[in-house]
């Protein structure tokens, strides 16, 4: 008896248990999870006067030191691992991310040649433990909930925002400032109105797709308030992003049963960020006065300047995961800086060059790999109608991070809002990639009749 191999279509997939009847677990998983994301937003110093000088000086001794924060971080990350264990239901995600964690094991060896070895591995801790946490809380809850606490959070901090403009003048960055670009810039609770910028400008977007998913009025609401604070904050590359994102994301949503569609955005985007380099190198001169002004783009093009020296003197290892900024008095930058206000830069202003000048190239190299070409494929095979909902907002969220990564710092950016948001859109992508149906093939028996006669 011969035999052939037949496509039969999808496997059916597992059926998921009514929201009514899933485990109590889930939910106090869930809770928590909510609670860690609100106490990452809102931070230790909500609404609290300070000057530029203060917020650099607070940047620079955010090195893991902060008993209470790391307390804080062990507290969620040890009460998801009982609730881990005490769980009755099965896990709705492993962890296979592995390039992820084979690049976490870089980043703890560069510490080994770090200016200060001790801040680098605290920085490197730091990260662990806020992986641990994003990918633990999807393992106990999977994507829908984790997305849905991610979203609520980011409400949750839209409202808090809006509420203490009124209320507060320290919602507003004062005229004490020292960067006088500052002064008048919405800000809300949090430390900076860059920082307010991304994460309303990311609420924005998160917000207007829950809105075309659902047509609830109240996301419409809450995303023309986040656009509104967005322009508040003046921070210029997350409202150039916002409606971008949306756009790209909802041409994305269209093309969500055509691969080879999809195939071609992706390929955009990619070229628009090369696209980006090219602009750089064509009008190179009159980019350069327009970011090399400390008032204009925080100086960008004179900041850059410091990474390539240091690099073109160390090309291959870097300075050791977060350690070539503001680790003290041998911080490797202030032998490289080549103005008085860079003393007060706290990171590149290039996520990219960030993670190069600290990692050296290996390090730049499984970025690209972990946060790009492996989301993308996800993106690219992953998305369908019944998963559009989770799969068209973590996209946009992974587009606007990579390409505001060009303009400011949030990779591995300690546990700082954009970062873990980020972490939980990538994770939200790669739990649903993983829980699409695929194509079986089943093994069908030819008759001898068939064999013989074709």
């Amino acid at each position: 008896m011969a035999s052939t191999w037949q496509r039969i279509g999808h496997a059916p997939a597992p059926a998921s248990p009514a929201a009514a009847q899933e485990s109590r677990m889930v939910v106090v998983a869930q809770i928590f999870y909510f609670i860690f994301l609100m106490m990452v937003f809102i931070g230790q110093q909500p609404f609290a006067s300070r000057t530029q000088d203060e917020l650099v000086a607070m940047a620079a001794d955010n090195d893991g030191s902060d008993l209470f924060k790391q307390a804080l971080f062990i507290g969620f990350a040890l009460l998801l691992t009982v609730v881990q264990v005490l769980r009755k239901h099965p896990l709705k995600y492993r962890f296979t991310f592995w390039p992820l964690a084979i690049m976490l094991v870089w980043f703890l060896i560069t510490c080994s040649w770090g200016a200060d070895p001790f801040v680098s591995f605290k920085r490197v801790m730091q990260q662990f433990i806020v992986i641990y946490i994003t990918f633990c809380a999807l393992a106990l809850m999977g994507p829908e909930r984790l997305f849905t606490a991610l979203r609520w959070a980011l409400i949750t901090s839209l409202l808090i925002c809006w509420i203490s403009m009124p209320l507060t003048s320290a919602a507003v960055h004062p005229p004490t400032e020292s960067d006088k670009a500052l002064i008048g810039a919405w800000r809300g609770f949090f430390f900076h109105k860059n920082i307010a910028g991304a994460v309303m400008a990311l609420c924005f977007i998160v917000c207007g797709n829950a809105w075309i998913d659902r047509r609830k009025w109240y996301y419409a609401l809450f995303a023309v308030m986040a656009f509104v604070f967005v322009i508040g904050t003046k921070s210029k590359t997350s409202l150039a992003l916002c409606v971008g994102m949306l756009a790209i994301s909802n041409i994305y949503r269209a093309l969500s049963d055509n691969t080879q569609k999809r195939a071609i955005l992706l390929l955009m985007l990619g070229f628009g960020m090369v696209g980006f380099l090219a602009l750089y190198i064509a009008y190179q001169p009159t980019i350069e006065r327009l970011f090399a002004d400390p008032t204009s783009f925080t100086g960008r093009v004179s900041i850059w300047r410091v990474v390539f020296d240091y690099l073109a003197d160390h090309p291959y290892l870097g300075a050791g995961f977060g350690g070539f900024w503001q680790v003290g008095a041998n911080s490797p930058a202030h032998d490289y800086l080549n103005q008085e206000f860079q003393m007060l830069t706290a990171h590149s202003h290039d996520g990219y060059l960030e993670i190069l000048v600290t990692t050296g190239p290996l390090g730049l190299v499984m970025l690209l790999v972990s946060f790009l070409v492996l989301p993308a494929y996800w993106f690219l095979t992953g998305s369908t109608k019944e998963n559009q909902h989770l799969m068209v907002p973590a996209f946009a969220v992974w587009v606007f991070v990579m390409y505001q990564n060009l303009l400011e710092t949030s990779f591995f950016d300690k546990d700082r809002q954009v970062w873990v948001i980020f972490l939980a859109a990538v994770a939200t992508a790669h739990a649903t990639f993983k829980a699409k149906p695929r194509p079986q093939w089943r093994r069908r028996q030819l008759a001898s009749s068939e064999t013989a006669y074709g």
